[in-house]
């Protein structure tokens, strides 16, 4: 076993590059991106998903720029890429860092907050390079403090800048947060408010471009990130300089980490004695959860969500086994916070729009198909583009391919994403038709349903909280209706992982409940099911015979299926169960099993 006093700290939760490289952090090395960005242009803008890393690469690139960190420059990339490559740049800025991650506030009081977060990093700054820019720091942060505007404080810290030796390398982190928490909280109308015309938004992006638009300008660099262009569009006319990097190929892996730096972090923690498992064994489940990500056309390498490896690998580290709770909690928290760009309406009021059908479609075909737009504004999201660039933005669909005409193919990437599709999902139901399940009855019948064999209690109860709550109408569309519906109440469970038309021996199965072996490796059944549907049921001969016949379908199709060679690996040494369901309107006219 290693020397435990020396071996390198999991870096789950910090974004601090100063404190990953004094505290001995585990550090994956992405510095050799630097000069990329400063190839790219002085303007730039990249949007990556939630928990990507954003923060961290953004303090990296501070700790690189900041003059104030020339003499730590040896001490923070030593044995980085940068370290031996440095671009001439190095430690030439003043930074100006603007972290609007922080902010959550209300409609009411929102430019307060936004003016005092502005506030504070101008009066950081101040204070910091009051020297280098020759000015009385306290007595230029009074006079910053009496200003009743974010755009007013930021003129008069670019009058103090102005034809001054020293530029400014302007970082903005989550540009977008706040903004977004609006137009999701509040509507549209509030969005528009502080984002056109003379909004407060506009104002502030209107006064940083002026700081970059002359010989004598103190702004030198830009660089902002985000999780959607949607912001950056509807103040364009106030700051149409940024370059969108979003979808360039060669920075595809700036952020989350490649198969082989999880393999290699893998293996260095092996070194505490407390891996069991084979890299493989857990590469295979951080991958079935967390990879999959392409964030370019052309690249073929796919990338690992940065925060939830490093969220496995802690929890893991604990007990030596696989975790119980595959999802970080604040990271569910956050992309709940984008579920509402999803089903909300105009006015701000959850429910369902246009968007919903088309979560829908994705859940029933894991798959969509848009030219990705590297921008438009909030009141156009319900086109299709729109809002499949932006799931796509969001890190809810990712590149798999490209068609014949240029589009992108766009897949849900994990397992991770499948279960926030089924949570926004399981919302929209509850907030259009108050269907709710009981998670804790729930939860128990699919214990007896994985580890006794007992399906039936299971698929009784949900479809007898279908009948009761949702009309006919909620679902008279059919079986693809249905199998949405299944797919996503049958995956609100830890033990299995549904998949929805899964290709098995020249066919698609509609519902797969593969076991979550490696975690439960005492589960003894494994489920297949087939859905049928009539649209009307009654007790006529012509009905019964109808019925007939589709349940003679089922267990034809189930019989094939379950004879792929690659599916029955996927089961282990399970007990298979076929199934077959029989829909007429919002209920349920026969379930049973194939022998």
């Amino acid at each position: 076993m290693a020397d435990m006093k020396n071996l390198k700290s999991n870096p789950y939760g910090i974004s601090d590059f100063e404190l990953f490289r004094n505290e001995n952090y585990y550090y994956v090395d992405k510095t050799r991106y630097i000069r990329n960005i400063e190839e790219k242009g002085r303007y730039i803008f990249l949007i990556r998903p939630r928990r990507f890393g954003k923060s961290l690469f953004l303090s990296i690139l501070e700790s690189y720029y900041d003059i104030a960190l020339k003499d730590k420059f040896d001490n923070l990339f030593k044995e980085t890429y940068i370290y031996d490559n440095p671009t001439e740049e190095r430690n030439k800025y003043l930074i100006l860092k603007f972290n609007f991650s922080r902010l959550e506030p209300g409609v009411a009081n929102i430019e307060d907050a936004f003016l005092k977060n502005i506030k504070n990093a101008v009066s950081f700054f101040i204070k910091k390079y009051g020297s280098i820019l020759d000015i009385d720091a306290d007595n230029v942060v009074m006079n910053i403090n009496s200003i009743k505007n974010a755009a007013g404080v930021m003129d008069t810290l670019l009058y103090y800048c102005q034809g001054k030796e020293k530029k400014v390398y302007v970082i903005i982190d989550e540009y977008d947060n706040f903004a977004n928490t609006i137009l999701s909280t509040s509507g549209e109308k509030a969005f528009r408010d502080i984002t056109h015309g003379e909004g407060f938004f506009r104002a502030f992006f209107n006064v940083l471009k002026g700081g970059t638009s002359d010989v004598h300008a103190p702004i030198s660099r830009i660089f902002m990130t985000g999780v959607s262009p949607i912001t950056l569009d509807d103040v364009t006319s106030g700051f149409n300089i940024a370059i969108n990097i979003s979808l360039d190929s060669d920075i595809d892996n700036i952020m989350g980490f490649t198969r082989s730096e999880v393999e290699t972090m893998i293996e260095y923690f092996r070194q505490t004695g407390k891996i069991r498992h084979s890299t493989s064994e857990l590469i295979r489940v951080m991958s079935q959860w967390y990879n999959h990500y392409r964030f370019s056309m052309e690249c073929n390498e796919e990338v690992f969500n940065t925060v939830h490896i490093l969220y496995f690998l802690k929890a893991y580290l604990k007990n030596s086994r696989i975790p119980i709770e595959l999802i970080d909690r604040n990271a569910q928290i956050d992309y709940n916070k984008l579920r509402y760009l999803i089903i909300i309406d105009k006015k701000g009021t959850p429910g369902l729009n246009g968007n919903f059908s088309k979560l829908q479609s994705i859940i029933e075909t894991n798959s969509a198909k848009t030219f990705i737009k590297e921008g438009f504004p909030a009141e156009r999201l319900i086109e299709q583009d729109n809002f499949y660039s932006l799931l796509y933005y969001f890190g809810l669909l990712t590149i798999c391919g490209v068609s014949p005409s240029g589009q992108a193919i766009l897949t849900i990437p994990n397992e991770f994403v499948k279960r926030l599709y089924f949570d926004y999902i399981k919302e929209a139901y509850r907030t259009a038709y108050s269907f709710s399940i009981d998670m804790g009855v729930l939860s128990n019948l699919f214990e007896e349903m994985a580890f006794e064999g007992k399906w039936e209690a299971v698929i009784t109860y949900i479809a007898q909280q279908m009948q009761d709550t949702l009309s006919i109408r909620d679902l008279m569309s059919g079986e693809k209706a249905h199998q949405v519906f299944w797919n996503v109440y049958l995956g609100l469970n830890s033990l299995y992982s549904v998949y929805s038309e899964k290709e098995l021996n020249q066919g698609f199965s509609d519902l797969v409940l593969e076991p979550f072996l490696i975690r439960y490796p005492g589960i003894k059944y494994s489920y297949i099911i087939e859905l049928k549907y009539i649209k009307s049921f009654n007790d006529s001969s012509e009905s019964i015979q109808r019925l007939t016949a589709l349940k003679e379908e089922a267990v034809m199709q189930l019989n094939r299926y379950s004879t792929d060679a690659k599916f029955q690996k996927l089961f282990g040494s399970t007990i298979l169960k076929k199934l077959v369901l029989v829909f007429s309107g919002n209920r349920m006219i026969y379930h049973g099993e194939v022998e």
